[in-house]
Order: C-alpha cells, then sequence, then structure tokens
C-alpha cells in the first residue's frame, strides 16, 4: 500500500512539471514580453519613440509618431509637403514639383506652367518658351529653341515639337528622314520639305528639289510652281509657299487671288 503511494506521487510530480517548462520556452520564442507592455515601470515604448526605429510589437509607436511601412515616423517622399524622392521627383498623377528638396504645389515659374510676369520668368534651370517654362539641352530632353541641345548632343527634330536631345546623329538624308545639315540636303529624287512656316523640322519626301509647296524656291526667273510665291522665312530660307486662296497670303504677278476673292492687307478674302 506504501510502495502505490510513492508511485502515485512521484507521477503527479512529473506531470506537472513539463507542461512549465514548454511554457517558458514558448515565450522565449515568441521573442519575450510585447515591447508595448510596461515592464518595471519604466517607458513601455522607449524603443519605438523615434523616427526611423522599428515600430513596437503591437504595431505602434510611442512620442505621437504613426507606424508606416514597420517603420516609426516614416513619411515617404514624393507628395506635396514631404521630400522628394530620389533623382529629385514627385509622385506621377499629383500636380506637384521638386523644389528645394521639398515637393510642393507648382505655381509660375515652374516647369510646365506659364512664366513669371514679374521677376525671373522661371525658375534657373528651365526656359521660357512661348509663355510656358520647359527644361531643355540635357541628354533626353526636348531641344531648346532654335534646335539647339548642350555640349556635344544632337536635336532630333520631330514636327509640332521642339525634337529631342539624342548623343548619337539622327540618320538623315533618307526618304521621310530629317534633311541633312552639311553637303546634299536629301538623296536622289528627294526633296527637302519643311511642312509649317518657322518649325524647324524639315523631312526628305519624293519630288523635286526646290519649287514645290515647303521646299526652297529655284534659282531663275520662276522660282516656284503655280499657285505659290517666294517666301523669306524666319530661318532665313527663301522657300515656295501656297498663295492666292482664300485666307493665304496674295500672289505676286497680276492675278494676286483666286477667283472671286480680293486681295486686303496682303491676303486674299472675300470682297
Amino acid at each position: 500500500m506504501r510502495a502505490r503511494a510513492i508511485l502515485l506521487l512521484a507521477l503527479v510530480v512529473g506531470c506537472t512539471s513539463d507542461p512549465v517548462d514548454e511554457v517558458d520556452a514558448g515565450g522565449d520564442d515568441a521573442g519575450g514580453l510585447d515591447a508595448s507592455q510596461d515592464v518595471d515601470g519604466g517607458d513601455p515604448r522607449a524603443r519605438c519613440d523615434e523616427e526611423g526605429e522599428v515600430c513596437c510589437a503591437d504595431g505602434q509607436c510611442g512620442n505621437g509618431l504613426p507606424c508606416m511601412a514597420g517603420l516609426c515616423g516614416y513619411q515617404g517622399c514624393g507628395e506635396i509637403g514631404l521630400p522628394c524622392c530620389a533623382e529629385g521627383y514627385c509622385h506621377l498623377g499629383i500636380d506637384a514639383v521638386c523644389e528645394d528638396g521639398m515637393c510642393v504645389e507648382p505655381g509660375c515659374g515652374s516647369e510646365g506652367h506659364e512664366c513669371c510676369f514679374e521677376g525671373t520668368p522661371c525658375r534657373e534651370d528651365f526656359l521660357c518658351h512661348e509663355g510656358t517654362c520647359l527644361r531643355c539641352g540635357a541628354l533626353g530632353e526636348q531641344c531648346c529653341p532654335g534646335a539647339e541641345c548642350d555640349g556635344d548632343l544632337y536635336c532630333l527634330a520631330e514636327s509640332g515639337t521642339l525634337g529631342q536631345c539624342l548623343s548619337e546623329p539622327p540618320p538623315c538624308g533618307g526618304e521621310y528622314e530629317r534633311c541633312c545639315d552639311e553637303g546634299a540636303a536629301c538623296g536622289a529624287g528627294l526633296g527637302c520639305t519643311s511642312m509649317t512656316p518657322g518649325d524647324s523640322f524639315s523631312q526628305c519626301l519624293p519630288g523635286p528639289t526646290c519649287g514645290a509647296d515647303g521646299r526652297t524656291c529655284c534659282e531663275g526667273e520662276t522660282r516656284c510652281g503655280a499657285g505659290m510665291s517666294c517666301t523669306s522665312e524666319s530661318d532665313g530660307v527663301d522657300r515656295c509657299r501656297r498663295c492666292g486662296d482664300f485666307e493665304l497670303p496674295c500672289c505676286e504677278g497680276a492675278r494676286a487671288c483666286g477667283p472671286g476673292l480680293t486681295c486686303a492687307g496682303d491676303i486674299c478674302g472675300l470682297p
């Protein structure tokens, strides 16, 4: 009887000791006490109350800081009122520009916005062109007015735009390619054409080298084809442009305008 009682006591002690050890081990594996719990009367968030520190285990931070992306006080970048992201960018989709390292709402003088009427028209790294501040001249940026780029860069002219600055000269002289700046402007059977007066973009199109609309005026007595006049343009080139039709310049000679039109102020219009 006494032996049986000793055996039962041993079994009770053995059963109660193992679970205590398991609880202790489980607590260690879980990382100990939660940092958000008060320990010995100290600040429960002493390790998560400064910007850049890891948030406490409960996803909160001390000192009134927010927990964002796992860090306390992490504010990100690119939003209005926050620092600019890498290389001076602000988030796409918001109307913001990077000025002095901060993303701010743009005003006059900012890229893509109107030039200022007073003081400097644009920020120092922008150029005022046709009333708008733009960035130009560097590799990958649009060409500056006059098809100019910085240093040894080349301007790839594009119709209706200022073009783009490239590190290598773009091809020229072939069909539908830009006109060459040196030597023959275009290859055989092609003529250099500027479709819009004052536009620096020109390309090689099939047809005569001179006398057609948008092409240089020919040498000799007949400089342009019928219905066209030789016009001196802003780039210093004389080109043939259509004339005599409604709201077009008057042609030279006896017949300045087409049937039913009259020349008034060098423009053909209704009588």
